[in-house]
């Protein structure tokens, strides 16, 4: 029996079942309760295996969800309550056409005005191949409250951080075999004091956890974006095997990131995702939230809701699990948790 039949056999009905679990120290002021059980996709009423979750930022109040597929340029509508697919896929004229590599999706982050970003991976064994994933979209959709959002193609712009990424990359000191493997798997936004500042994250070998930022306030279509080195940490390993930056979203209320990594082995089988806090101004320093799912992939993150008091602060998360269904069978799924974060 191979190792992917066993799998299925192991890992499918624990996915079905498993719960959040917390990892939290005496010392952290944070924790995770209220998750739903993670629920799959629906198409037609049956779990769709095809979509492969990789980015979602929720629509207008959060009725729907975007969801980026890294394998096709077009978007999803998910009904949050449902999980049922809404409406056709959505795209535009302006995003790149479907090709054996490419654009591979691999983060969202959405704005205060409403403006959704998009990145593709940027990665691949050859500059060709590269070119066809080193994508960086920002739009806005119509009819958000309505049963038919839709891409605004008089909104879609286009930015460049191909040159810049490699630059900030080298003004660390990585190497050639570092640049060549490099990954886009995460994208934030980030508005304080008047400005707006776009950040992406690198999934990179050895559980090295990196994180660039541009300023993005003032730009016009076509711009090279500035990407400059925010933060980086060393992740924990999961039984063995490398925990690598999928996610990270910004989050206002928290006043910092919250990022996102998971494990997965060689044979594609999951080891667990964790979930980390680095604060603003805070360089090389990141607390650890919780260890969770551990049949699963994390790769979507996005706050649904921030209510803020004196003493305690409640996040209303959406996450999304790309379980690479075109080779493990395992449908993508998402649910929703509440992070709390307490003053001592």
């Amino acid at each position: 029996m191979s190792g992917r039949s066993l799998r299925k056999m192991i890992l499918l009905p624990v996915a079905a079942v498993v719960t959040l679990m917390t990892s939290i120290s005496a010392a952290d002021d944070f924790r995770l309760e209220s998750a739903t059980l993670p629920a799959p996709i629906m198409e037609a009423g049956k779990p769709n295996v095809i979509i492969e979750a990789s980015g979602a930022e929720p629509i207008g109040s959060g009725r729907l969800f975007l969801v980026a597929h890294d394998k096709h340029p077009s978007l999803f509508v998910i009904d949050l309550a449902t999980g049922s697919i809404v409406g056709p896929p959505m795209t535009t004229a302006k995003f790149p056409e479907p090709n054996a590599t490419g654009p591979k999706w691999e983060g969202m982050a959405r704005d205060r005005d409403g403006n959704y970003y998009l990145v593709g991976a940027h990665n691949g064994k050859t500059e060709v191949e590269r070119a066809t994933k080193s994508f960086l979209y920002r739009f806005q959709l119509k009819d958000v409250e309505g049963d038919s959002p839709s891409i605004d193609g008089t909104s879609v712009v286009r930015f460049d951080i191909s040159k810049s990424l490699v630059a900030a990359m080298k003004s660390q000191g990585q190497d050639d075999v570092a640049l060549s493997k490099r990954k886009i798997e995460g994208l934030a936004i980030r508005e304080t004091n008047g400005r707006r500042e776009l950040i992406v994250g690198l999934r990179q070998a050895g559980g090295k956890v990196r994180a660039y930022i541009a300023d993005i306030t003032q730009t016009s279509p076509g711009d090279e974006l500035d990407l400059k080195p925010l933060f980086v940490f060393q992740s924990d390993s999961r039984e063995g095997n490398d925990s690598e930056l999928t996610t990270l979203e910004y989050v206002p209320s928290l006043g910092g990131f919250l990022v996102g990594t998971a494990s997965e082995d060689s044979d594609n089988a999951f080891h667990g995702n964790t979930l980390y806090f680095v604060a603003d101004g805070s360089s090389n320093q990141a607390t650890k939230i919780a260890t969770f799912e551990v049949a699963m992939k994390l790769e979507g993150l996005a706050v649904l809701s921030e209510v803020k008091s004196e003493n305690k602060t409640v996040v209303r998360l959406l996450l999304t699990y790309d379980n690479d269904p075109h080779s493990t069978k395992i449908p993508s799924r998402f649910q929703t948790v509440n992070l709390i974060r307490e003053s001592r």
